[in-house]
């Protein structure tokens, strides 16, 4: 199974794709198509995921600083990869996700003007 989760960051007005895949190891190769180049470069070091990268958080390749880079905190691509992972682990249900849809930062009405 191929797992695909889109991240459309509204704060920078950047857009990635991320693609999971299980690979014949038994580990997940990663792929991000973005328009941001710190994704673009941090997108090509995420080859052999592990359960371990995206169940501890101090173990995993995505916190290491020579793979992550300069993302910064506030960006939701990290956590787009956990669940792209998860669901090729089978930790996420096919059938979860499709009820799920999204999950969304939302901020205050005082600063927006109203939910979106």
């Amino acid at each position: 199974m191929t797992s695909i989760i889109k991240v459309k960051m509204n704060t920078c007005e950047k857009t990635h794709v991320i693609t999971a895949e299980m690979n014949e190891e038994g580990s997940v190769d990663v792929h991000i198509d973005s328009d941001c180049e710190k994704i673009q470069d941090f997108g090509k070091k995420l080859k052999g995921l592990t359960v371990t990268d995206v169940t501890d958080f101090y173990k995993s390749k995505l916190n290491d600083p020579e793979i992550r880079g300069a993302i910064g905190f506030v960006c939701l691509v990290t956590n787009a990869v956990v669940h792209a992972v998860w669901m090729e682990y089978e930790m996420l249900s096919e059938r979860h996700a499709k009820k799920a849809k999204h999950n969304s930062v939302i901020y205050d009405e005082k600063w927006t003007g109203g939910e979106t």
